[in-house]
């Protein structure tokens, strides 16, 4: 009777452990499921995200080209306005008459009165304050 018993808690110990077998089994199963989900996420994340970089890498290079060639712009303006510059001392230097207006116009900007234009640039009252209305809009 003994063995009898004996076996009998043996049996049910079996039948204990297969089931307990069984459950880890199944839990088993369902983490492999959550984590080739997740696996599945991540992958796709990671794709999205390359995707963005090279999205990114494009308007960047594209955005130091605009740069470049704005540069170059600025460059030949900053050129052009040299050149603007030189002709108009040139010019300033031949024509003793326009240095008159080009101090008139100075003066202007300055905040000068129209007193004060007319007696430092030797200029009619009537252009004085052409100059002014001009110069000061």
């Amino acid at each position: 009777m003994l063995a009898l018993i004996l076996s009998g808690v043996a049996l049910t110990a079996a039948v204990a452990a297969v089931i307990g077998y069984v459950l880890l089994l199944r839990k088993l199963t369902k983490l492999q499921a959550t984590h080739n989900l997740l696996l599945k996420d991540l992958s796709k994340s990671r794709d999205s995200l390359q995707k963005r970089i090279i999205e990114l890498s494009t308007s960047n290079i594209n955005l130091g080209g605009a740069i470049q060639g704005m540069a170059s712009e600025l460059q030949q303006t900053k050129y052009q306005q040299d050149e603007m510059k030189e002709e108009m001392t040139t010019h300033e230097q031949q024509d003793p008459a326009s240095r008159f207006y080009t101090r008139a116009v100075k003066l202007v900007e300055l905040g000068a009165t129209l007193e004060e234009i007319m007696r430092e640039c030797e200029l009619p009252r009537a252009e004085a304050e052409l100059l002014l209305s001009f110069h000061k809009k």
